[in-house]
């Protein structure tokens, strides 16, 4: 059979370095692609209906974040007639900022025990702020908050139990009925407050919502069982040449499986997507802040033709610039991405490669 090979160089991006891409085609079937930093090599060459390419880059920069802030909060002095801060005493309504010594029109009279510098279970703020203290600002909105209780603000969480006050933290009190018994309440989901033990994901109320990631989802992000296999298979490979192992880092399979699905499902074979993204766009996209840039050595590999790790590997070690990113010295992450059941070759592969962990490897 007589080959066709033709060579073609063209420009990858400004951020490349140096080369262009070779393109090496032959006429018995199968499709290789490889993109290497310095003298990138993009190969297709058939072989068994086998096909793979990678790619590589090397960046820095940093993002820049806008700056953040509070505009200032104040409210008008309590006592009758229109307040600065809309309170008025003499509406019927104990609102914030009025209590028994204030607004007895709306609030009450005081407590009979009030004055004796103790505040009793009868007693609140409202009711005795001489005991019990000045009420929070937001006392009397009829919802009990964070910094608020029994003993605080009775008009909105209730009187404090009979029992509270006897050092015991008994049945049917808590933090919230009881806070000298009990303790005071911690940080709590819908408080307004992002707390230490919050986040995004187990409370958006407070702290917003998580980002979303593109990429793949989560049903096929996770490694599969060849997937597991070629990440044994690199390793070994790299151990028998002197080098760290690889770890598979979450935003990165995210990656490289929705490349290797786009591939699939829309029946190309190439490192730019067809919305004309590059391995670093898409490992952005995917969550892996160090790609947006590229912020660290990053490469990425592409094959089709192969369902199985082993024949895989064996593609992308038989081409040498496949195999320099195998063996790159400056990669401790990998993405993993395998897509079977459709497009031309039927199964396709990614791998991305990264030169640092974040935590969205985890």
């Amino acid at each position: 059979m007589t080959d066709y090979v033709g060579r073609v160089m063209r420009p990858i991006a400004a951020r490349w370095f140096g080369g262009g891409v070779g393109l090496l085609v032959g006429l018995w079937g199968a499709t290789a692609c490889n993109l290497i930093t310095g003298a990138s090599d993009l190969e297709v060459s058939d072989d068994a209906g086998e096909g793979g390419g990678s790619e590589s880059a090397s960046g820095s920069g940093a993002g820049e974040t806008g700056p953040s802030g509070s505009g200032p909060s104040g409210s008008g002095p309590s006592g009758s007639g229109s307040t600065g801060s809309g309170v008025t005493c003499g509406d019927a309504t104990c609102s914030p900022g009025e209590d028994c010594l204030t607004c007895a029109a709306d609030c009450g009279a005081c407590a009979a025990t009030c004055g004796d510098a103790t505040c009793q279970p009868d007693e609140t703020c409202v009711s005795c702020p001489q005991d019990c203290g000045t009420c929070p600002a937001m006392c009397g909105n009829a919802v009990c908050e964070a910094g608020e209780d029994c003993a605080s603000c009775a008009a909105d969480c209730g009187a404090c139990p009979p029992t509270c006050g006897n050092a015991t933290c008994d049945a049917g009190e808590d933090c919230m009925s009881c806070p000298g018994d009990c303790g005071m309440c911690g940080p709590s989901c819908g408080d307004g407050m992002c707390n230490g033990a919050e986040d995004c994901s187990t409370c958006a109320s407070d702290c917003g919502a998580c980002p979303t990631c593109g990429g793949a989802g989560d049903a096929t992000t996770p490694l599969d069982a060849e997937e597991q296999a070629f990440l044994g298979i690199i390793n070994t490979y790299r151990a028998q040449n002197g080098l760290g192992a690889l770890a598979a880092c979450t935003s990165l399979n995210r990656a490289a499986q929705g490349h290797s699905e786009d591939m699939r499902d829309n029946n190309y074979f190439s490192h730019t997507g067809l919305n004309g993204s590059t391995p670093w766009d898409r490992s952005c996209d995917a969550c892996y802040e160090l790609g947006c840039g590229p912020q660290t050595a990053m490469a990425e590999n592409i094959a089709a033709g192969n369902s199985g790790a082993q024949a895989t590997f064996d593609q992308w070690k038989n081409s040498p610039g496949h195999n320099a990113n195998m063996l790159g010295s400056s990669f401790t992450m990998i993405g993993i991405g395998r897509a079977t059941g459709g497009g031309q070759y039927g199964s396709y592969w990614t791998n991305v490669f990264g030169g640092a962990t974040e935590p969205s490897c985890n």
